[in-house]
């Protein structure tokens, strides 16, 4: 009796390792996943150098992991075992107190110091008035609904890092931590503040650049989904958390901008991406290397910001005191030093998370001449 179990248990084990196999040959690769709103590993080519190097098994690693057969459910599945396993956190994002879902947000490759460096080489370079407004991640602003005992990288010691390296060089650094660690400032299934953050955010850059905010009351509130299932939701797994709300702060005329995004007209809001499973590119489409978003009004500065994801729910509010140029230096490859030069930019804005801040290798494209 048991030699038949251990034989069944062998040839179930071989029948969907080969069906396994079979799909993965057969069902065409995908080229992005949709839930986690990142591309995918598609077949390596082989070498023997990229073998010797260890490249390659680690390309077929990430290519079988991506392009395995029904790859969402089992993501699922293996979130919530992991739940009752006590263990609460999939794929590096943790089931907060309250339903919140926080991705750890751990720096490993810091990279702040040396990018610091390229953003003062960068202002003494252009003789322009630079802000740098990093962004807390959500495990700082949710500190407080992580599993009691959790191991936490505290922000303050990056906070007090970037003060340290900034404040020889005299760029203007806005701390938005008091601004920010409030309740309702950042999405629960996402990593980006909500639109009453980035208003809030709004409020403490008009100390620094030099505007005065609209009052709130200006503005009419207006929820267009409360089905946001974000980046932390779709990368973890945890489908059944609470969902999200996006609201939008209209206001009169705000539809009555001209904007371009890398030369196409496109529009302050793209409603049709509340169909899609990114909602969050309501704002401006979602990402483009460069952005311009100017009105009829005349003698008006132009405010450049050197921008991650974050700017696109800011840009509605910046745009009724300046005429904006969003560049993203994962995708813009251009000289930025002569944009700011050729198109009469009056202030540099840099508004980027901490994390991106704190990591990012583009950023050198900034002391290109």
């Amino acid at each position: 009796m048991k030699n038949i179990f251990e034989k069944s248990i062998v040839i179930v084990s071989a029948l969907l390792i080969t069906v396994l196999a079979a799909l993965i040959i057969i069902i065409p690769d995908k080229e992005i996943s949709q839930k986690e709103n990142r591309a995918l590993q598609q077949a390596p080519s082989f070498t023997f150098e990229k073998l010797k190097s260890g490249e390659f098994t680690e390309q077929i690693s990430r290519y079988l992991t991506d392009q395995f057969p029904f790859r969402d459910g089992f993501v699922s599945l293996k979130a919530y075992c992991e739940l009752a396993l006590l263990k609460q956190e999939n794929n590096g994002v943790v089931y907060g107190k309250d339903g919140v879902l926080i991705p750890r947000g751990d720096i490993t490759d810091d990279r702040l110091g040396e990018n610091l460096n390229c953003i003062n080489n960068f202002a003494n370079a252009i003789g322009k008035a630079v802000v740098i407004a990093p962004l807390p991640r959500t495990v700082d602003v949710y500190s407080a609904n992580l599993p009691n005992a959790y191991p936490y990288e505290n922000e303050a010691k990056i906070w007090d890092k970037l003060f340290k390296e900034t404040n020889a060089s005299g760029i203007n650094i806005s701390d938005l931590r008091e601004t920010l660690y409030k309740d309702g400032t950042y999405y629960k299934t996402d990593h980006h503040y909500t639109t009453k953050g980035a208003y809030l955010t709004y409020c403490a850059l008009g100390k620094e650049l030099g505007f005065k905010p609209k009052d709130e009351a200006y503005f009419k509130t207006e929820t267009v989904t409360k089905e946001f299932c974000g980046t932390s939701m779709r990368s973890s797994g945890f489908y059944l958390a609470p969902k999200d709300e996006i609201k939008l702060y209209r206001y009169e005329n705000d539809t009555e901008y001209s904007i371009t995004a890398d030369n196409k007209q496109i529009g302050m809001y793209d409603f049709e991406k509340l169909n899609s499973v990114d909602k969050y590119a309501v704002f401006l489409g979602g990402n483009h290397a460069r952005v311009d978003i100017t009105n009829k009004q005349q003698g008006r500065e132009k405010l450049l910001i050197i921008r991650d994801s974050f700017a696109d729910s800011i840009a509605p509010f910046l745009a009724i005191h300046y005429d904006l140029t969003l560049i993203d230096l994962r995708y813009y490859t251009d000289s930025v030093k002569q944009l700011v030069e050729t198109e009469g930019i009056d202030k540099v804005l840099v508004l980027q998370s901490i994390s991106e801040l704190s990591t990012a290798k583009n950023i050198s494209i900034l002391q290109m001449p």
